[in-house]
């Protein structure tokens, strides 16, 4: 537990465009005791990929992160070339930690600012200085001693006087900086951590004074005595810095916040002597309780805990709130204070002389400190000595095991869990212009860091079942090929960009030529991992899964998986959203037709309209509209099928007509009403249809059977307006909006006015349309969900011609009254490539998307306590018209022998033994009586009872 600095935190844009180092979930933290923070910001690549389509390179530009990076540190404040101050490295603001710190209190020694601590360690060797220039110090050490001590005596006079100094920042700009907590919504499951530092503003009105007292004991016997300043602390500094002791000072809590409030670490008497005014400044304007909580809030209390509310939960758990602390708990974090992590440069932890308080690294040390602490608060009169020895008698208290990164990072919550693709979603519904106001009222600018409770829509065990049946986790690397497909090795230069063979030259990459002599590199999956209980265990490495499922009736999203990490790809949503460009889709196939379908409806063409589903080359076009290999007689109608039999079928030729009739802007409008904000085009072009009309996005009839790509984000919205009888209700991620306040002593969550869902459900599509949908996919083939029914659609995408006959993607799509959900199964990279079964099988809707869909919907209904409702239906053709198509009516040949058996059937008239035919009826020219059993012309037809002859 040497590493240092604080935890590294996420740019501004998390999702898609975070940008970190592969610390981003493995954090370091600051060694220094109370406010040991380093500084500066800085994060390093995340590298992305293209996913399918031709897709510009998912690699999110490199942002400033909003937090502080250690630089070569092993502690938290910098020293640069012996001098103390403040560097910046390759960031726009903060501090950056380029060295250890110039001095760490090690544990067992009293000591203050400036001291170096003795023993084994890097730098740990006590340094006095040498004798070159130590006149001049020592007189610019009496000249800064004697202004700080007539400071000291004079008041507030000599305060105004030095007004010059002053400039320490208000301790409101100090608590903003705040996690906001996200929690799932039964509000109990926290599922994600924003914000800079780890830290939780705790009311002081919450804490009981005994709790308060003993948290400051080891640091301020005096708090409640001075006034700011400890004149003997710094006349024995002072002394001992004249005389040739190393350079201290004599800092009470009241010192060491405003120093932390102004981020100055001149280890110096000029900051002395700021820090001195600075102090007066704050206990003049603010009682002696507002200033313990301003330090106990801002302090470091070690594990990457900022502020008391943090460290409760970072030393006894997550379940332990400041306000719940016993005595030896406050009389630990109190200890802890001194030096929370080991200071041991490059020596191992057990041989470090200097481990901190932290019990984890050292009880014993832990154990005196803790004691003196204890000793400390019966000095303050707080506790009597009999109180303090029943503390005693109970025990040291225990401790949570504490490792470095994940939930004890600032921020998390991004990686590693499904609720990291989220994260856009939130943030683009936080940073909204009606809800940037409601939180700028209450004083509010960053809501990363503004200490609020986010609720989300996303149901735990729901999300849970999801999650369960897709997750997988993926290692994505670059692979360069030559034109025979052989793999060709290859280094990055320097700029990052640039590749080199093995001879050291760039790679002469294929971009958009066809020269022979040259290689195309590209993305491929190297590795994944997927738990045994993943519907995907067991399948190729290159398959992969996305869903999400929405409430119909308000547009909550319950369930959302797009991936494992909120950095990378989300295959359920749109990436890279406000930038220049803007992916994520996929081809939607037959599981489009709901919107085709609706659109025909609306536009007057009834579902029992006749098609000829005969694969055709519409004019002007070199490739064939094809029914993926099937004509009319493989569903039994040939050239005169009706819309609703080929919407069961999924025929594609069909729909292709229908949306060559209405025009392909009527099935965009449709797609639009419904929910589908946003599609692309062949050429990766999105369109954004929440601002455009069908009419201006030039796209062909082909959109009528789903080859131009959406997300499953847009379809599971797009499906949701149909399960609420054509009502269209935003989707949205964010339940509520708190903050904490304090009410009769105890601390309580208070929504914040003006934020949360604005659910207002618009009528977009016709009821009737809605109906006459719901009666042709009603329980559609053959799917029916446990003890109701439901409305579904399944959708196939063929790979590229490479791979003629494989699948690329396959969806399954569907809803009951109270739960939409959309299923998408396609490759993690190179979207047009093939997607097998564990047998080497393609992979159809009807197999692994129609599995998960039934599974979850089932376990989903069953969680979320939903009965079986009815869903209303149409007349399934009365409406529209019914000679809307082209359907070819013909009559069939049947075989001569069954015109015998039956003469009045169709297609008999001509045919032997058929009325007009042969021995037929009405054409017999000498007509006679016949023995019983035989028909005309002498020839025996066997009737029931009366064998031939």
């Amino acid at each position: 537990m040497q590493n240092s600095g604080r935890a590294s935190v996420p740019s501004d844009d998390y999702g898609y465009d975070y940008s970190s180092s592969n610390q981003a979930d493995h954090g370091q933290y600051s060694a220094n005791g109370g406010y040991g923070q380093g500084g500066g910001y800085g994060s390093a690549d995340q590298n992305g990929y293209d996913q399918g389509y031709g897709q510009a390179p998912v690699n999110p530009p490199i942002s400033p992160a909003a937090g502080r990076a250690t630089v070569g540190a092993s502690a938290g404040r910098a020293s640069v070339g012996g001098a103390a101050g403040r560097a910046s490295v390759g960031a726009p603001a903060g501090r950056a930690t380029v060295g250890g710190r110039a001095s760490v209190r090690p544990a067992g020694l009293d000591m203050e600012d400036g001291e170096q601590p003795a023993g084994k360690g890097k730098g740990a060797k006590a340094g006095k200085g040498g004798k070159s220039g130590k006149k001049k110090r020592n007189k610019l050490t009496i000249a800064l001693a004697s202004v700080a001590v007539l400071i000291m005596l004079a008041g507030g006079g000599m305060i105004a006087f030095t007004s010059f100094l002053s400039g320490v920042p208000e301790p409101g700009e100090f608590k903003t900086q705040e996690n906001t907590l996200i929690f799932a919504s039964d509000g109990k499951t926290q599922v994600a951590q924003l914000g800079t530092e780890n830290r939780r503003i705790v009311d002081m009105k919450v804490l009981d004074k005994k709790i308060k007292d003993t948290l400051i004991a080891g640091e301020d016997q005096e708090f409640y005595n001075h006034d700011g300043i400890d004149l003997w602390g710094i006349a024995r500094a002072a002394w001992n810095n004249l005389t040739g002791g190393a350079t201290q000072g004599a800092s009470t809590i009241t010192q060491q916040y405003a120093r932390a409030a102004a981020q100055d670490l001149e280890v110096s008497y000029a900051r002395k002597l700021r820090e001195a005014v600075w102090a007066r400044e704050l206990e003049q304007e603010y009682s002696k309780d507002e200033i313990l909580g301003f330090y106990v809030n801002t302090a470091y209390f070690g594990r990457g805990a900022t502020g008391v509310g943090a460290a409760a939960k970072a030393y006894f758990g997550p379940g332990v709130d400041a306000e719940k602390l016993t005595i030896a708990q406050a009389a630990l974090l109190g200890a802890v204070l001194k030096q929370p992590e080991p200071q041991c440069g490059d020596v191992e932890l057990k041989d470090c002389q200097y481990k901190g308080y932290d019990p984890q690294n050292d009880e014993a040390a832990a154990k005196d400190r803790w004691n003196y602490v204890l000793n400390s608060v019966v000095k303050m009169n707080t506790l009597t000595q009999a109180e303090v020895d029943q503390v005693k008698a109970e025990g040291f208290p225990k401790t949570v095991a504490f490792t470095p990164g994940g939930k004890n990072n600032a921020t998390w919550g991004i990686k590693g869990t499904s609720y990291g693709p989220m994260i856009n979603y939130i943030k683009k519904e936080m940073e909204t212009p009606e809800v940037k106001k409601a939180l700028e009222a209450i004083g509010i600018t960053d809501w990363k860091n503004g200490g609020l409770k986010i609720t989300l829509t996303i149901d735990p065990k729901a999300q849970a079942e999801l999650e369960k049946r897709l997750r997988r986790e993926y290692v994505v690397i670059e692979v360069c090929k030559d034109k025979k497909n052989k793999v060709v090795p290859f280094t990055i230069a320097e700029d990052g960009k640039t590749r080199l063979g093995k001879d050291g030259k760039p790679l002469a990459v294929d971009l958009k030529t066809s020269d022979p002599k040259k290689i195309t590199c590209g993305p491929q999956v190297d590795k994944e991992t997927t738990p045994k209980t993943s519907m995907l265990n067991r399948y190729p490495k290159n398959v992969t899964a996305a869903a999400v499922a929405i409430n119909p009736q308000t547009g909550a999203v319950l369930s959302y998986y797009g991936g494992m990490d909120g950095t990378t790809y989300d295959k359920a949503g749109k990436n890279g959203e406000g930038g220049p460009f803007v992916g994520g889709g996929h081809s939607p196939a037959s599981s489009f037709k709901i919107y085709t379908l609706a659109a025909a409806v609306q536009a007057g063409v009834s579902v029992e309209s006749h098609w000829d589903p005969t694969p055709f080359k519409p004019k002007g076009s070199k490739t064939e509209i094809r029914n993926a290999g099937r004509d009319g007689a493989d569903a039994g109608c040939h050239t005169n099928c009706t819309l609703k039999l080929m919407a069961q079928k999924s025929y594609n030729v069909p729909f292709y007509k229908v949306t060559e009739k209405i025009g392909p802007a009527a099935v965009l409008d449709m797609a639009a009403k419904a929910g589908v904000s946003m599609i692309w085009d062949d050429g990766n072009k999105a369109y954004d249809l929440t601002k455009k009309k069908g009419s201006e996005v030039p796209l062909g009839p082909h959109v009528g059977f789903g080859q131009y790509p959406i997300t499953v984000l847009d379809h599971a919205s797009g499906i949701a307006t149909f399960a609420a009888n054509g009502i269209y209700n935003k989707p949205h991620f964010v339940a509520k909006v708190e903050r904490k306040m304090t009410e009769d002593g105890k601390s309580v969550w208070k929504p914040v006015p003006g934020t949360g869902p604005k659910i207002k459900g618009k009528q977009t599509i016709d009821p009737k349309v809605v109906g006459e949908v719901n009666a042709v996919l009603k329980n559609y083939s053959g799917t029916r969900l446990s003890n109701r029914d439901s409305i579904s659609k399944s959708g196939t995408w063929q790979a590229g011609n490479q791979w003629a006959g494989q699948n690329s993607s396959a969806w399954y799509v569907g809803y009951t009254p109270q739960i939409a959900t959309a299923v998408w199964v396609g490759n993690y990279v190179n979207e047009s490539e093939p997607i097998k079964d564990p047998g080497g099988g393609k992979i159809g809707s009807g197999d692994l998307p129609k599995d998960i869909w039934t599974g979850f919907m089932n376990k989903a209904n069953e969680l979320l306590k939903f009965g079986p409702k009815p869903i209303e239906q149409g007349c399934g053709g009365c409406i529209g018209d019914q000679d809307a198509g082209d359907g070819k009516e013909t009559t069939p040949t049947p075989d001569p022998g069954a015109c015998f058996l039956n003469p009045n059937q169709p297609g008999c008239e001509n045919q032997p033994g058929g009325p007009g035919g042969p021995g037929g009826p009405g054409n017999n020219p000498n007509p006679s009586p016949t023995p019983s059993g035989t028909g005309g012309g002498g020839i025996c037809i066997p009737k029931p009872g009366k064998p031939c002859p």
